[in-house]
């Protein structure tokens, strides 16, 4: 389990304030022993004592949460669990780098980001050069010029009783290949370095990410915003029902909604209306909050968020928590019990990390049968997959062989890490006669040390039932794995 980082920041704060150990003590009211303790992470600062040494720093208390550096470190860690760059032993705990030197933890998390970036822009290059038909045409031009080239040349060096007539055609033929050698060349050129073919540094989606990510996925001000709707809503008045309300007092227009799409669907869309319309400066408030975003990315994180509100105003924080706990995580009875479906419940579920009332800590996944993935956030020490298919021994992957149906197992990653996997194939839309069934497969999982919270996890306790499980074929190093479809770039 992560330690508290509050101790850390006090020390590091302190620091920068110029202040002793002792002067900030006096100013605590403690004695500078126990401040040393508590600098230390060996003593706990909370409640009345906390507020002292914030105010003995000169800062707000928040600063002292220390919810900015557990991120950081869940990078980190992150980082360190991704065996192409490991190194054994491994680094100096990430804690302790992020409290020492905050600036050197975030420069190593732009390394590893601008890593990642040039790795998938060389890989999209390379697909390019592989699959571009205008590549391949080009360069059998060039290849052709340069043929005729150099047998005229040839021929021009190795005889000398040319006639004039013979020379000058053999010069045209040089002449005429060279030009369109250099026009080849050029179109060559201008076609890899225009800037349709480069990758863009973050990629809109990725941007959705990294929010989701830094926000640890739960935004304060959303929930309070439901919880303050509902709270007027008028008396035996479904919250769909004040939602449409709501959106037709705001001005906003009708909502059309499929008339073959499924109930659960249909609210959905309601709600998520109302947090287009009634919800829009406190979204707008969300993420300019969160710093500069492009405008696909900003859409894009919008979009998120719209949802976001619509499983926050369906199932409320405090209620849907106290089930989940009641009825141990069992997806099926919390979609009953508020009206949703299977993915609106497992995706509330990735939510409940409010400061003090979390729920279990969820990683979510949403895949489609090619492996192509939707939606995602990772766990620390469970990197999730964007570009590249997962573990084909992951529940999201074997859900697809009995749609409706939950799969489940305790994987253990080649770092020692245990976690749960569980997962079901579910029909996007309704089935169509003649046409083939969306199936999207939608996985949770949580540290193995948890399960026994989970009612998936019942029976899977013995060690027998672990499988070993690895992130993608080209980052697993277990050599003897007979679902492995391509060799491992580090053995």
């Amino acid at each position: 389990m992560r330690q508290n980082l509050t101790g850390y920041k006090i020390r590091s704060l302190r620091r920068e304030a110029g202040l002793t150990q002792a002067s900030l003590a006096k100013k605590a009211q403690i004695s500078a022993s126990y401040l040393n303790l508590i600098e230390a992470n060996r003593r706990p600062a909370a409640g009345a004592l906390l507020d002292r040494i914030a105010a003995g720093l000169g800062i707000d208390r928040s600063v002292l949460d220390g919810r900015a550096e557990s991120r950081m470190v869940e990078a980190l860690e992150e980082i360190a669990a991704d065996p192409a760059v490991a190194v054994a032993p491994r680094p100096v705990a990430a804690e302790q780098l992020v409290s020492d030197h905050p600036d050197w933890a975030s420069f190593v998390q732009r390394l590893y980001r601008g890593y990642l970036e040039q790795s998938e822009t060389v890989m999209a290059l390379a697909d390019r050069l592989n699959r571009d038909p205008f590549l391949g045409d080009s360069v059998h031009r060039m290849l052709s010029s340069v043929t005729a080239i150099h047998s005229a040349a040839e021929i021009l060096q190795g005889t000398e009783r040319l006639s004039p007539s013979d020379r000058r055609r053999f010069l045209d033929i040089v002449s005429s290949d060279s030009e369109t050698l250099a026009r080849t060349a050029k179109s060559l050129v201008e076609f890899i370095e225009s800037t349709h073919v480069r990758m863009r540094s973050v990629t809109p989606t990725e941007a959705v990410d990294a929010f989701l990510f830094e926000s640890d996925n739960h935004f304060a001000e959303i929930e309070a915003l439901t919880e303050s709707f509902r709270s007027q809503a008028q008396d035996r008045e479904s919250v769909e029902d004040a939602a449409a309300r709501a959106v037709k007092l705001a001005g906003g227009r009708m909502l059309d909604i499929d008339p073959f799409a499924l109930p659960e669907s249909r609210r959905f869309a309601i709600l998520r209306h109302w947090a287009l319309v009634c919800g829009h400066e406190v979204i707008e408030a969300v993420l300019a909050a969160h710093g500069t975003l492009s405008p696909e990315a900003r859409e894009l994180c919008a979009q998120a968020l719209h949802s976001y509100a619509a499983g926050a105003l369906a199932m409320p924080y405090g209620p849907f928590l106290e089930a989940a706990e009641t009825w141990r995580y069992d997806i099926d009875r919390l979609a009953r019990r508020f009206g949703v479906s299977y993915e609106q419940a497992a995706h509330r579920l990735s939510t409940l990390r409010r400061p003090g009332q979390p729920g279990v800590r969820f990683a979510f996944m949403r895949s489609d049968a090619s492996g192509f993935v939707t939606k995602r956030l990772p766990l620390t020490n469970l990197p999730l997959p964007r570009h590249a298919t997962a573990c084909p021994l992951w529940a999201v992957h074997g859900a697809f062989q009995s749609p409706g149906v939950t799969v489940r197992n305790i994987g253990e990653l080649p770092s020692g890490d245990r976690f749960l996997f569980f997962a079901r194939a579910i029909d996007k839309v309704p089935a169509v006669a003649g046409r083939p069934r969306r199936l999207l497969s939608v996985m949770l999982a949580c540290n193995a040390d948890e399960a026994g919270r989970v009612i998936y996890g019942d029976g899977l306790q013995h060690e027998q039932a672990v499988v070993p499980v690895g992130t993608v074929c080209r980052l697993c190093r277990r050599p003897d794995c007979r679902h492995r479809q391509e060799a491992p770039l580090v053995v």
